[in-house]
């Protein structure tokens, strides 16, 4: 996935020099935190130790500029300034003599993901807590508002609760997370990705933004690259850069450790210090304090769920809960038109102790006063003004509901607007089009599938119900020749 928020994309080689200068000499080591256990002795695998907590007499340099609900620098998403790859090349990719693995208290047991400490991993760390010091606090901060959540969904599925810090660097934990690729929401997911995952994609609902349904997905997705590649690092990593590439740097160098893909020619910059910074967010996030971060972290977000069956606006809503609408805009961040769909039952998310009231008001309204939504084909020469008139909206709210740039109809086919049950059989012209059933969330089933390992045609045929010779046709290949893992195999004739 491209982060909008990848801090390869906002350090610079002086932020990174400027980190490394609170280190101690090469060789020479701080105390290091309770649970880490030093490298070995030896001259060839010595690393610059972890500082200790910034004190008063010691300000951090912080970064000034605000966080932004766009890409969070002027560079190219998950780009990586050619001074910090120089910086970052040569032996901080990555010496695995020189990884050291965090110990856990004891009756913990050791989980399934490895907590390791390797020169890059190290740099990530000082320079969280240097120069960026200010932004990684906010995400602390923010990571409250859904770290549980994302860990009890990864751990139902069986998959590793560190893999949650994943997001923080994808978006910083952010649901409105947008990069410039068009990757979106805490997970970054693309739009094909999110539909192959069962992800609503349509005008009225986008829950790439939804923080519960995209976790559901990402650990759908991460558990299918674990057994894919068989490690969680090569699994992360894929969900940087792309299972196909993995699968080739794999093929090209005949390696699936990771650090020694990471010493290559075949990964992009941006993947190899990827797993570094989920690794350095870990550890800092796991124990703040040590790192000096004095944050509370924002309370869980707290909600119920209430079904409507009906087109409702989130002004409306919130007047009905008795509540303020940014409390149910934060709640319901896949509503990107603000409305729910005008189609079948949608379930909203209201703030807790407050659906009944919801429910009671909804009922007790009645139906001639609430707003009906629908769609309008935008005639040729029709501006936004006269389509603004036509259904007594202003302007402005047409604008933001259709997310219009500068209010401009150039390349729109269709608006949404709202239609009063009242004024319906008036206005309701060749211009209004029906609007169809929103598709269901599950798939009739997958067009496409990805190899895994060990997987053989005849074994995926038998799991799809495809015949092995009709899978080799279908895809112009050897019905006995050799199936890579990551090669994606059409299912169904297109």
């Amino acid at each position: 996935m491209r982060s909008w928020s990848d801090p390869r994309s906002w350090l610079s080689g002086a932020a990174l020099a400027a980190a490394l200068s609170v280190c101690s000499p090469a060789g020479a080591w701080v105390d290091a935190p309770p649970g880490f256990s030093r490298p070995p002795a030896d001259d060839s695998t010595r690393l610059a130790a972890i500082p200790p907590s910034p004190t008063a007499s010691e300000p951090p340099a912080l970064d000034p500029s605000p966080e932004r609900g766009v890409a969070a620098s002027d560079a190219e998403p998950g780009s990586l300034p050619d001074s910090l790859a120089r910086e970052l090349s040569g032996p901080l990719f990555e010496d695995p003599r020189a990884e050291r693995t965090i110990s856990l208290p004891p009756g913990i047991p050791v989980p399934d993901y490895p907590l390791i400490i390797t020169p890059s991993v190290e740099t990530l760390i000082q320079i969280f807590t240097a120069r960026d010091r200010e932004r990684f606090g906010r995400w602390i901060a923010r990571s409250g508002r859904y770290l549980d959540m994302i860990q009890r969904i990864f751990r139902a599925r069986g998959l590793p609760e560190e893999l949650a810090y994943t997001a923080m660097i994808e978006s910083g934990f952010s649901p409105y997370a947008v990069s410039r690729v068009g990757a979106k929401g805490m997970w970054q997911f693309m739009e094909g990705t999110a539909r192959r995952y069962g992800l609503t994609v349509n005008r009225w609902v986008d829950e790439r933004l939804d923080p519960v349904r995209a976790t559901v997905a990402a650990a759908q997705y991460l558990g299918d690259l674990y057994d894919m590649f068989g490690h969680w690092f090569l699994a992360q990593a894929a969900y940087n850069a792309g299972e196909a590439r993995i699968a080739k740097a794999i093929q090209r160098t005949g390696t699936s450790d990771f650090w020694a893909l990471t010493r290559t020619p075949h990964l992009p910059d941006e993947t190899k210090l990827f797993v570094p910074q989920i690794l350095a967010a870990t550890v800092i996030t796991r124990e703040p304090a040590r790192f000096g971060f004095d944050v509370d972290p924002a309370p869980a977000l707290a909600y119920e769920d209430v079904p409507v069956a009906r087109s409702l606006d989130l002004e409306t809503v919130a007047r009905l809960a008795g509540v303020a609408e940014e409390r149910v805009r934060e709640l319901n961040p896949s509503l990107v038109a603000r409305v729910t769909p005008p189609t079948g039952e949608y379930t909203l998310r209201l703030p807790e102790g407050t659906g009944a009231r919801f429910t009671a008001a909804l009922e007790a309204t009645p139906s001639g006063e609430l707003t009906v939504w629908g769609l309008h084909r935008v005639g040729r020469s029709q501006t936004l003004a006269e389509i603004a008139r036509l259904y007594r909206i202003s302007p402005q709210r047409l604008t933001e509901v259709n997310h219009l740039v500068g209010g401009r109809l150039r390349g729109i086919a269709e608006l949404i607007v709202p239609v009063s049950n009242r004024e319906k059989t008036v206005v309701g012209s060749a211009s209004l089009r029906p609007v169809q059933p929103v598709a269901s969330r599950t798939p009739a089933g997958p067009r496409e599938v990805v190899v895994r390992r060990g997987d053989t045609l005849a074994a995926i045929g038998a799991r799809y119900g495809v015949k092995p010779h009709v899978l080799a046709r279908l895809n112009g290949m050897d019905p006995e020749g050799r199936l890579p893992i990551g090669t994606r195999l059409r299912l169904v004739t297109p």
